[in-house]
Formats: structure tokens, sequence, C-alpha cells
């Protein structure tokens, strides 16, 4: 049986993070510690990988970007590839290099960071969000393994007391004022096209969403709310299913501005016009929002500046192990554009 970096912790009694500290030469180790690391290194007959020896070296340092979505889906959404950018201008400018992993499934991708984190060939993950019950950030949590998040866990997801690196948005807040500017411009009927419900994010955007609705007493309509999926043509296809009912909604509300596109593009086909037959606001504000035409209303997130502090957060604990985790909260912005038409309450939305 192959003799791996968690045997050594646990012979050791350290974390695995710690018997990757001294195999990479950290200076920030006691001697008593290294020693018995060291001396357990000896006892299990343990020998890093050759990415590990170099890693000892100096030559390389790696931190793992983890995103959970499959390969399929990594980059079509904008939301990943500006937040990387945020990542790598900070990154690039350390001694560290940017280790992406992608994987199919959630077992895949917990197998996979923990085969790095055993080869002794990450010093720390970085996680784009996080799932409802997240094995992977548990994993990590479990074994003390430097990381930061990029999102939020719901608090009963994670063992009582447990505190996590992470930086995020105020998503439910934000969706909430999103949705009542809606309201306040007079529409009761306001549908929601939502990401899956098996993330975080999506979880509170969705909540906003219904939060905003019982503010104003209008019941939550299950008929007018649907999954958009992942990309633009099944928010197209989603949005489809509630524009054609016989009551269909005045105005949607989109969880992402690329299921927004969506949704302007099924109202078109559908031969309604945004904003006369149909309002729509988004949530991102990615650089097309402001280029469709209409240009789209939306909440302007700062994407960018959650990869940045993520890595600078992540930077910061690899270099001062015991520092106490970090928690920021990021502003966003509601910004209105021409997808929005004050609704005149004595008319209905134009029949299919």
């Amino acid at each position: 049986m192959n003799v791996t970096i968690k045997d050594v912790a646990k012979l050791a009694q350290v974390s695995i993070s710690t018997v990757s500290r001294v195999i990479n030469g950290a200076p920030n180790i006691t001697p008593e510690i290294r020693q018995k690391v060291e001396k357990a290194i000896a006892q299990l007959r343990y020998k890093p990988n050759i990415i590990a020896q170099s890693l000892g070296s100096g030559r390389l340092k790696n931190i793992a970007v983890v995103l959970a979505r499959s390969s399929q889906l990594a980059f079509v959404n904008p939301y990943f590839t500006i937040m990387f950018q945020g990542l790598g201008s900070v990154i690039e400018n350390s001694d560290y290099e940017v280790l992406l992993t992608l994987a199919e499934d959630e077992k895949t991708e917990v197998d996979k960071c923990m085969s790095l984190i055993d080869a002794g060939s990450i010093q720390g993950v970085i996680l784009l969000g996080s799932r409802v019950y997240d094995k992977l950030i548990n994993k990590l949590i479990e074994i003390k393994f430097p990381f930061v998040l990029i999102g939020r866990v719901l608090k009963d997801a994670i063992p009582e007391g447990a505190q996590i690196n992470h930086v995020d948005t105020d998503s439910i807040n934000d969706s909430m004022a999103a949705v009542s500017y809606l309201i306040s411009q007079g529409h009761r009927r306001i549908g929601c096209v939502h990401a899956p419900l098996k993330y975080v994010v999506s979880q509170d955007r969705y909540s906003g969403y219904c939060i905003a609705l019982r503010h104003a007493e209008i019941p939550v309509d299950d008929s007018i709310i649907v999954d958009g999926g992942y990309s633009w043509q099944d928010a197209e296809k989603a949005a489809r299913i509630i524009l054609q009912q016989k009551n269909p909604p005045t105005a949607i509300f989109a969880t992402d501005d690329l299921k927004a596109i969506g949704v302007m593009k099924a109202a078109y086909s559908l031969g309604l016009k945004v904003p006369e037959d149909l309002s729509i606001m988004g949530h991102n504000d990615y650089d097309f929002a402001q280029m469709v035409e209409p240009p789209l209303s939306t909440v302007r997130v700062p994407i960018y500046e959650l990869g940045k502090v993520a890595a600078e957060i992540m930077l910061e604990q690899i270099k001062n192990p015991g520092h106490p985790p970090k928690q920021v909260i990021l502003p966003t912005q509601l910004v209105i554009r021409n997808s929005i038409i004050k609704k005149d309450n004595s008319c209905t939305m134009k029949k299919l």
C-alpha cells in the first residue's frame, strides 16, 4: 500500500497542510513540528512525488482553483472567466501558479483535489462557488487544508462552529432589490428564470425573488418559475414555457444576464416587444448587458474583484496559517436601463 501525505499527517498528529509546508521548506514551521513531521516521513518511508519534490525545492508552487461545474459548462458563462481574470491578476504577481481543476461530477472533483493534496502538489484551494451540501468543502474543513470560497455555505451544511474564508456578495438582498424595482414599476405578475438550485448562489437569488414578492403580498406562482439551466439556449427554452401560458408574466427576473438574453430571445421569437410587452431584469452586469437592444437592467456584481480578493485572502492564509478566517461581502449596484417599462395596470400583457 502506498504511503500518502495523509498518513504522515496522522502519524505526526498535524494537518496535511503542515506536512506540505514542511516538505516545501516553508519558514513558518517551529523546529518541534518540523522534527515530528520529518520523523513520521522517515518512519513511514514516505517519498513525495516529482511534483512535490519540485515544490520542496521552491521551483513550483500551486493554488488549485476548483470550478464546481463540469468541464463542458466551465466557461459557458462569462461569470467564471471574469472571476478567473481577477484571481490571475493577484496570483501572477506572486510565486504561485494556478492549477485549474475541472470535474464531471462531485465525487471526481473531491478525488482530484484530494490527490493533489496527498501528493503535496498544492498549498491552497480556491473554490468558485459551492453546492448546497458541498462534500469538498467539508473534506477541506476536516483535514484543515487552506481554502477560500467565492460564495457562501449554508450553516447547517458544515460542522457546527466551523468558520471558513469566503468572499461574496449579498445575493438575497440584491435580488430582492431587483424584483422590488419591478414591483415599484407596477408589475404584479413577475416570472423567474433561475439557475439549478443545487448551488447556494442560485438558491439565494431565487430566495430574494420570493421574499420581494411576499413583502409586496404577491403570491409566489410556481407556474411562472422555471429552471433556466446553464446556457442562454436553456434559458430561452425555459422562458418560452412561461411566456406561452394563458396568463403570462408582464416581467421576468433572470438570475443571470446570460439567462436574461435567453428570455429576450424567447420573447422576440414569440412576437413580443421588450419592454413594451415584457420587462426583463438580469443579474451580474456583463459587458454585453449594455450592448443588447434594449440595454438590460440588471444587478452589477463586482465579479473581477471577487476573484481578486479571494486570491489575496488565499495568499495571506498560506503565509500566515494561524490567522483567523476572513469573511468579506462586496457591495453590488442596481443598474436600470431600458429593458423595463412602467406598467399601466389597466392593461394586460399581449396575448399570444
